[in-house]
């Protein structure tokens, strides 16, 4: 009986450690030698590496990029691109496509880039070409830079000028734009017929308010005109002193009162009244499109350990040519910086879901009587870095921008940024939560609780 396909297969992991191993050797004889200039080279390419066996990547794939990266820096140390003028555009073009292939599994692995694959993504093959085409261009102009810095500092017979500069980013810009070509070409499975997935489970939707009404209104007309119906709507009255709550009761909404005023102690309240596995939450003023709810419950379906999601917005109240750059600034600058603030991707209380299951876990740990908290950042911080959190650049709702307007407001906004900040990293501090998630990888969450976490006081019953 013939079994060379099994012992192929398993070969083919060794094979590529061998050649780990061979760039660990190659490192090590140009230290020997003092060489410095290839030990730095060297000591660049064992970086590339062990990038595919950080990504869990196919052993063949892992096998060739490898050889490649060993092959273009042998080539360097043995003079073959000045005895072979084609030969350094060539290995330009293969060796920064394969690692640009690698880059683009990296941004898509930490949710940094989309899925091309994901339902919903317009023009999904464009933009794979268009991003893996920039990232071939950005890896070849730092490969530029340390190219001239070491031609001026370590040794003039690294080859610069502007014709070889020219040369080798055009190669890096075509390798890198086939490479997109090839991942674009991996199609999108057919949507099935029939309902879409995930409309069996059934969503609460939490909306807090306090003297809305009218936005109120038009928010629970768009969630009655939901593609899948919500399970239950659960209206949050805070306080109010208008007819919000008679509003939510016209439109079939269950409506919880709160008694302590505060978005913390409202939005608290209406998670522990919902009753659907998945909680999906907006604000009263929130204006979701018509997808909005079959767009979570899809990638609830679809990703069973996903804990919780989020997603942008576009703001209304403000002159179209301005909006673009007011999302950009304000969305942008909450997600990048609480994102580095607490080490995972944070939620945003105008748009986002969780799982019931998941709230029932934090419930006790969130300061729901704390008005001058961000409940959706404080939420986050909760929650932890060994939460499957995920932002889908797709999930999108209309917001409106009084919240913007005013130095007063983003005073006070800033001021509560501030204090749950320091709220929770009392608990845990941010380079403890870094550390975490840098030790559970891409793939997230395989703990559910962080050690050292204490409980909240002042639960409200």
């Amino acid at each position: 009986m013939v079994t060379s396909g099994p012992m192929v297969t398993s070969l083919r992991p060794r094979l590529a450690d061998l050649v780990r191993l061979a760039g660990v050797a190659s490192f090590v004889w140009a230290l020997v030698e003092g060489q410095w200039v290839n030990a730095a080279l060297f000591s660049l390419v064992l970086l590339g590496l062990v990038l595919p066996r950080f990504l869990g990547t196919a052993p063949l794939l892992d096998l060739g990029y490898g050889v490649v990266l060993l092959f273009a820096a042998w080539s360097a140390v043995l003079d073959l691109y000045v005895r072979f003028n084609w030969l350094d555009v060539l290995v330009h073009a293969v060796a920064c496509g394969a690692t640009t292939f690698f880059a683009h599994r990296f941004l898509v692995a930490w949710s940094m880039l989309p899925r091309h694959q994901d339902p919903g993504l317009r023009r999904a093959a464009v933009g794979v070409v268009l991003t893996t085409t920039a990232l071939g261009w950005a890896l070849g102009l730092l490969w530029e830079l340390g190219e001239w810095f070491g031609h001026t500092y370590l040794d003039e017979r690294i080859q610069v000028g502007y014709g070889d500069t020219i040369g080798d980013l055009v190669a890096d810009g075509l390798g890198a734009a086939a490479v997109g070509l090839l991942i674009a070409r991996r199609t999108r499975p057919p949507r099935p017929d029939g309902p879409p997935p995930g409309a069996d489970i059934p969503v609460s939707v939490v909306i807090p308010v306090r003297d809305d009404a009218a936005p109120l209104a038009h928010c629970l007309e768009l969630v009655r005109q939901q593609t899948i119906p919500a399970f239950e709507v659960v209206v949050v009255d805070n306080g109010s002193s208008d007819d919000s709550a008679a509003v939510a009761l016209r439109y079939g909404a269950r409506v919880v009162s709160e008694s302590i005023v505060g978005i913390p102690a409202a939005s608290a309240a209406g998670y522990d009244a919902a009753r659907g596995e998945v909680i999906a939450r907006c604000d009263a003023d929130s204006r979701p499109p018509a997808d909005w709810l079959e767009r979570i419950v899809g990638r609830m379906a679809a990703e069973p350990d996903l804990d919780g999601l989020t997603g942008s917005g576009r703001f209304y109240g403000v002159p179209r040519l301005v909006e673009p750059l007011v999302r950009r600034v304000y969305l942008s600058s909450y997600y990048v910086l609480v994102h580095a603030s607490m080490g995972h991707t944070p939620l945003w209380g105008s748009n986002m879901a969780l799982r019931r299951s998941v709230w029932g876990e934090v419930s006790h740990l969130v300061h729901r009587q704390d008005s001058e908290l961000h409940d959706d950042m404080d939420l986050s911080f909760v929650l932890g870095p060994t939460r499957q959190l995920r932002y889908d650049r797709r999930l999108v709702v209309g917001v409106s921008a009084r919240s913007l307007r005013g130095s007063k407001q983003l005073r006070r906004r800033m001021r509560r940024a501030v204090r749950t900040l320091q709220e929770n990293w009392e608990v845990l501090p941010p380079w403890t939560r870094w550390r975490t998630r840098l030790e559970l990888g891409p793939t997230g969450a395989a703990v559910r609780t962080l050690r050292g976490t204490k409980p909240r006081e002042g639960r409200a019953n």
